[in-house]
């Protein structure tokens, strides 16, 4: 391995290890926690989020919104019910649908999600203040290849 492999092989284990240092920051928070302690998972995070801006949309519309399946919904519906985020209203225009509102508890943890990406971002551009411009703007679109890749294979 040559001294440019190796160095490319640092920045790989550094980026994992910034992945996994925010994986458990995420998990530790209790900014993405319910009142009693439950995990709140990103998928469902960002399903009370789009109930909130959202309130009284249906099941089906949710999942075009999100650009996932009727089922994948319900299912983390079903889980958001049961750790009381969101309450299903029978539609009285369509009684074979429901709408979908957040209860005060999912309302507190919409706002509580707001807040973990302010601390987080704060957390992030505290870590670039001694970067430059240059140096800023190459990690911005390394980060966007990145992803880029990462999407191109789990497509496939």
């Amino acid at each position: 391995m040559n001294a440019g492999e190796w160095q490319k092989q640092e920045l790989s284990d550094a980026f994992l290890g910034a992945v996994y240092a925010y994986m458990d920051y995420e998990k530790t928070t209790h900014l993405l926690k319910t009142k009693d302690g439950k995990q709140i998972y990103y998928a469902e995070i960002h399903i009370v989020s789009a109930i909130h801006d959202h309130e009284g949309i249906h099941v089906s519309g949710l999942a075009d919104l999100l650009g996932v399946t009727i089922g994948a919904v319900s299912q983390i519906l079903m889980k958001l019910e049961k750790k009381g985020l969101i309450k299903k209203e029978r539609d009285a225009r369509n009684q074979s649908r429901f709408l979908l509102k957040l209860t005060p508890d999912g309302e507190i943890t919409h706002l509580n999600h707001l807040k973990f990406h302010e601390e987080f971002d704060e957390l992030f551009c505290s870590a670039l203040d001694e970067g430059s411009v240059e140096q800023v703007r190459f990690l911005k679109q390394f980060f966007s290849r990145i992803e880029h890749k990462l999407q191109e294979v789990t497509k496939k």
